[in-house]
């Protein structure tokens, strides 16, 4: 473990430093390979090339699949669309029936949660098809020639739809064709053409990367313990026996810690539920009542999660069911037949996709089209979020909601906050930059805005909130410092920056354990006035704009103790989540268990293994990373070691000596975060590319800092902490004047200065609008 961990280290920290393209070719382009054989040194792994393995290589197996010409896959695509069709008798007869999602109730709140776009509707369709002819394939050809779920998936999966009518489809999707200009400044909207070679990698609406390959009861989809016999617990069993909801804040990080986790993870993903197959109707998978639905009123899709009946909440109140609707899924990148992957509807990059959108269209209906501004709404004098343009699709309730890059934004005050800070950072940017250049047009502004904002976000996350989360002394042995001066990252066009599924899935989950279930509206001060309860303002926005709610609200994140990363999670998570007219709502522990098992995640086990730990036989074995009182609950949950699963592990894990998070969640999280820097073309602080700032520009977003962000941007907050991540009662990090530039550092945009503005065209062409879009 120790040789595969310093392996790991040494290689990142030379790319960082040295910009070795093949080193970092070698690491990370299989780096599972290398986590997970701790025993492999590091001159024997680069002296194997490095070569990538796909994850879903076939094994060497004794039974193969006899050959299969185009007529024989295009027969299995037929017979899938004929399934479909059939699909439609049994959703026309569940409309009928009366089975639907009722206006604000949780089932609601979590559906605007996980609300599918139309196109992903129509692309998650075509990934139906492909995977009811892979199913099929595999009831024909294997179980007749008795190959293996695993090696029959794995040897499908090898199998091209270019020989099939979907072969189009999905070319045409992943634009292997597009063209990608050289010239370009600023990053498209979708993410498409970050790697002029990989047009399609990081795109909104394209699956997330797999650091494990599937891990499903038929190799295909089908849910580990969903076959007769082989039931996993449930996960609100889980979720009861695990967590307490004891109050046990964080004595020195803020609710900022949090909120800014959420901000990041809504950025860099957003999973989609399915809808119906021949309508696009959403699904529901429980009863009005919290009841389980008769099979004829059971749609395929549903995986709802089973209540006991010795639940202490629940059962109160008379509920055996917990609303749950399989991911949407997505053409396999690759093009091909084989498991299933899911959809991140947005794009994957960190690229402020939350304040932007990750469509031209929404990137549209939110700029005002003058001096480089986004849209605003004015409310006692002050710039808002503007109000959707169909409010009636969006608004969980009858009172204010907000529009954003994304339609999270309304889930809670804390985030509204946050976006609206940044919508008023964008247009200062631009206030001042069309001071500096007068001759720049509304396209000139707004680009450059944009590209500062991203930079800021980029920055705080890097500089600020990840040192916080991983730790500073792990960040500098893997190489993900920012340095202080000039370009410290060099851009590999063979690194796919694409979010992985354990990370979007499991591994960000961590934040869900430091929400705070009472939160503070702050006096500058610094005492709260007011204490709201989180339970009761889920999907009620308008908080943020209501008196002087903003500054409250910002100060509280600033002030407030955010709870520890623990099993301790406050009872609006596990028990009242999107609770709206009714006394009850959904439990998030619950959810993100059963979306991991939907996602085909393997167990807590293997993900130690790929991690540099070792792979256990027995519970007891487990202490080395987990308090023994928690393995004992565990032995008692799950039948094997290897069916704990990824996020349940993860928190139950003991933090290091530094860092929030325990091993596991801190290597998917790093070997997320070296992608989403290095892979990304215009990561900020990059330098010899076309988007790159000047070594002037670079200085000053290195200023950035997030109390900036709040003292500016605030309607009259006037003393701020440097680090707000941090509470102002930690050492060194003292209530300091927000004008007091000394000690809250503030960028200069003089470095943006231009006597003659040049002609924006050669600088960005949206590849959106090359395509016909």
């Amino acid at each position: 473990m120790v040789c595969s961990s310093m392996a790991v280290a040494i290689v990142m920290w030379s790319v960082m430093q040295f910009g070795s393209q093949s080193v970092m070719m070698a690491v990370m382009s299989d780096a599972s390979q290398l986590l997970s054989a701790p025993a492999l040194t590091l001159q024997a792994y680069l002296d194997s090339n490095g070569a990538a393995v796909p994850l879903d290589r076939p094994r060497r197996a004794v039974r193969r699949l006899p050959s299969l010409d185009a007529k024989d896959l295009e027969s299995s695509v037929e017979f899938a669309r004929s399934l479909i069709d059939k699909q439609a008798r049994h959703e026309a007869n569940i409309a009928g029936s009366g089975v639907t999602i009722r206006r604000g109730t949780p089932a609601h709140g979590l559906l605007a949660e996980s609300t599918a776009t139309q196109e992903a509707i129509e692309h998650g369709l075509d990934a139906q098809v492909a995977l009811k002819a892979s199913q099929f394939i595999a009831s024909k050809y294997c179980v007749r020639s008795g190959i293996d779920d695993e090696s029959c998936a794995n040897q499908i999966s090898l199998l091209p739809l270019a020989l099939t009518s979907l072969g189009k489809k999905c070319s045409s999707h992943y634009k292997t064709s597009l063209y990608c200009s050289d010239l370009n400044m600023f990053r498209s909207y979708d993410g498409s053409c970050n790697h002029r070679t990989h047009s399609a990698w990081g795109r909104s609406l394209t699956p997330y990367r797999r650091l494990l390959a599937a891990d499903y009861e038929d190799g295909l989809h089908v849910m580990k313990g969903s076959r007769k016999g082989k039931s996993l617990v449930s996960p609100r069993q889980v979720s009861v026996s695990l967590i307490s909801n004891l109050d046990n804040p964080d004595t020195s990080k803020t609710l900022a810690v949090m909120q800014w986790g959420q901000f990041v993870a809504h950025d860099m993903a957003h999973t989609a539920s399915s809808r119906m197959l021949t309508t696009g109707d959403t699904i529901s998978c429980c009863s009005a009542n919290g009841k389980k639905l008769s099979p004829r009123h059971q749609h395929s899709l549903c995986a709802a999660i089973d209540i006991p009946s010795t639940d202490p909440f629940y059962s109160k109140l008379g509920h055996t069911c917990m609303p749950y609707v399989r991911s949407l899924m997505a053409i396999r990148s690759d093009c091909t037949f084989g498991p299933v992957q899911q959809m991140n509807q947005v794009t994957h990059y960190l690229d402020g996709s939350v304040i932007y959108g990750s469509t031209a269209e929404v990137a549209t209906s939110l700029r005002q089209f003058h001096n480089g501004r986004l849209r605003t709404k004015i409310h006692n004098e002050r710039e808002f979020l503007p109000s959707p343009r169909l409010p009636q699709q969006i608004c969980i309730n009858n009172g204010t909601c907000f529009q954003s890059g994304d339609e999270r934004v309304n889930s809670q005050p804390g985030l509204a906050a946050l976006h609206t800070l940044f919508l008023r950072e964008h247009n200062r940017m631009a206030s001042r930059l069309s001071i500096l250049n007068p001759s720049w047009d509304d396209e000139r502004l707004y680009q450059e805005a944009r590209r500062i904002v991203i930079a800021e976000i980029q920055h705080i996350t890097y500089n600020e909130w990840l040192p916080v989360v991983l730790g500073v002394k792990y960040m500098k042995r893997i190489g993900l410092t920012i340095q202080q001066k000039g370009y410290s990252a060099k851009f590999n066009d063979q690194i796919d920056a694409s979010t992985s599924n354990s990370f979007a899935t499991a591994a960000m989950a961590f934040i869900n354990s430091m929400v705070e279930g009472r939160i503070g509206l702050y006096e500058e001060d610094r005492n709260a006035e007011l204490t709201v309860q989180l339970k009761d303002i889920f999907n009620k926005p308008d908080l943020v704009q209501k008196s002087t709610n903003l500054d409250a609200l910002v100060r509280g994140l600033a002030t407030q103790s955010s709870q520890s990363m623990d099993l301790q999670f406050s009872e609006a998570m596990t028990n009242y989540l999107y609770k709206e007219n009714e006394s009850y709502g959904l439990d998030r522990l619950s959810l993100d268990i059963q979306r991991g098992r939907d996602h085909g995640l393997p167990g807590y086990n293997v993900f130690r293994e790929f991690c540099g730990l070792p792979k256990v036989k027995d519970f007891s074995q487990l202490t080395d990373t987990i308090p023994v009182e928690v393995v004992g609950k565990l032995r008692k949950l799950y039948k094997s070691v290897d069916e704990v699963d990824l996020v349940v592990g993860g928190l139950a894990e003991s933090r290091g000596e530094e860092g929030l998070i325990g091993h596991t969640f801190k290597c998917i999280l790093a070997e997320q975060f070296a992608r989403t820097r290095i892979g990304d073309r215009f990561f900020y602080d990059i330098g010899g590319q076309p988007g790159s700032f000047n070594e002037a520009q670079l200085k000053q977003i290195k200023k950035a800092n997030l109390a900036r962000i709040f003292c500016d941007n605030s309607d009259n907050i006037r003393n701020m902490q440097a680090f707000v991540f941090y509470k102002p009662s930690t050492p060194n990090n003292d209530l300091v004047p927000c004008g007091e530039v000394s000690l809250i550092e503030q960028m200069d945009l003089e470095p943006w200065r231009e006597e003659q503005s040049p002609s924006l065209l050669p600088f960005f062409i949206d590849p959106e609008k090359r395509t016909g879009k």
